[in-house]
């Protein structure tokens, strides 16, 4: 039998302590695969009529926030980078991240949970937010080299300035998305979703409770839902597999889907750190060593 292990979500309310989550078929994600449906954004990217630009200026404009661009996705057509700006989303996988590099585990997971939702895997959008929650915006020169990591290996890239996750599922409505559990995890955290002038750190567990409850609906209302990647958090490997999950209202219980028997330990911080060792005197960037 499986080694129940318990996870501790700091600086949570009690209310929002795991819970046992019940085993469910993992059918019962599955919307309807697309995998024969009509490729949209394909068709559109090779469309001589479809509005287009320089992706440079796009992701300048969203890096800036200047203009009233929302999106870009950026996708290959023959041996060019097609940037699509604020195209209509078709619903499909989107899988968000800072991509600093891509790398197989990136992909694998695109693949599993594209198969546990019901999207066709060719169709994930890789999304990465222009703007840093954390860090502010990201240079537009690295932004595209990010892109080009992603699309010289065949997938599509998605680029917003939708920080927090309310956001980005608002503008991906009907999709679906891939996370870590550590992602996961900040989802539930009521910081995030503290009003103006609030501070969690005042607020009662209710009032707390009640900011993410609000926030979850958004996402139920904007007909998403999220698999959930097993992944190391804090040392530990953590999977709602067999982790508890937090409590929610019944009308939110089928928001988070885990992704069943998926554990692949690789970071794209460990890779840029064997980057930053495998440079030659001159300070040239050498390729990184294949993933395994």
């Amino acid at each position: 039998s499986r080694l129940r292990v318990r996870c501790r979500l700091a600086q949570l309310p009690r209310r929002f302590l795991p819970r046992a989550m019940s085993a469910q078929p993992q059918t019962s994600a599955v919307r309807g695969c697309s995998d024969t449906g009509h490729d949209a954004l394909g068709a559109l990217a090779s469309s001589p009529n479809a509005l287009r630009g320089s992706l440079e200026q796009q992701l300048r404009e969203l890096v800036e926030g200047t203009g009233s661009l929302t999106h870009v996705v950026a996708l290959g057509e023959g041996d060019t980078i097609v940037g699509l700006p604020a195209p209509d989303l078709p619903p499909c996988l989107v899988l968000p991240g800072s991509f600093n590099p891509i790398h197989k585990g990136h992909e694998r997971m695109a693949t599993e949970a594209a198969q546990v939702m019901g999207h066709n895997p060719k169709e994930t959008l890789f999304e990465i937010c222009a703007v840093n929650a954390d860090k502010g915006a990201i240079d537009s020169a690295e932004l595209q080299r990010r892109i080009k990591g992603i699309v010289d290996r065949g997938h599509r890239a998605l680029i917003t300035r939708a920080t927090l996750f309310v956001e980005k599922a608002k503008l991906c409505s009907g999709s679906d998305f891939a996370v870590g559990y550590d992602t996961y995890r900040r989802i539930i955290n009521p910081k995030y979703y503290a009003p103006p002038g609030q501070s969690p750190e005042v607020a009662s567990e209710i009032e707390q409770s009640g900011w993410v409850e609000t926030a979850m609906r958004e996402l139920i209302d904007q007909r998403i839902r999220v698999a959930v990647a097993g992944r190391l958090d804090n040392g530990h490997f953590r999977s709602l597999e067999f982790e508890d999950m937090m409590q929610l209202p019944k009308d939110c219980s089928n928001l988070f889907v885990p992704i069943p028997g998926f554990r692949m330990d690789i970071s794209s911080t460990d890779l840029r750190r064997l980057g930053e060792s495998s440079t030659d005197p001159d300070g040239e960037h050498v390729d990184l060593p294949p993933e395994t």
